[in-house]
């Protein structure tokens, strides 16, 4: 019988993988990531959510992108909230890893990040943050 010793390590790795250890986050919807996120950062822009939201999925989307790494927005019908969620797509798993909700109030809308902290998840509030104001570093095209 050959020695399959060699084998063992990455035939475990695959297991563990495929068996269901998360990547990133062990949240699997946008309502319990809130509730476990590390960071919670609120600042105020002036831009519509309507607006903010698909804005800062494509600078994610361009700027803080990986491999099967998502963004996505969720507007509310009468425009005055919307949630942008990054998510981690497994082949048998979504894994949340931020959550950002912007929520008209006055003349401004507030921006609220919940995050995991995480060697491979940015720190999403200040690259927001740089890219409304105009002086983030990272431009999408």
């Amino acid at each position: 019988m050959p020695d399959l010793t060699f084998f063992r390590v990455p035939l475990l790795a695959a297991v563990l993988g495929v068996g269901g250890c998360a990547f990133i986050s062990s949240d699997q919807t946008a309502e319990a990531l809130k509730a476990n996120a590390d960071k919670h950062a609120s600042f105020q822009i002036a831009v519509s959510p309507t607006l903010a939201c698909p804005k800062a999925a494509r600078m994610l989307s361009w700027c803080a992108g990986g491999p099967n790494y998502h963004y996505r927005c969720h507007t509310s019908g009468d425009g005055s909230r919307a949630e942008l969620s990054g998510t981690l797509e497994a082949i048998y798993r979504t894994e949340y890893f931020m959550v950002t909700e912007f929520v008209k109030g006055g003349g401004d809308t507030t921006v609220t990040v919940h995050q995991h902290d995480s060697v491979l998840v940015y720190d999403y509030a200040p690259m927001m943050e740089a890219y409304f104001a105009g002086t983030a570093g990272c431009q999408p095209r």
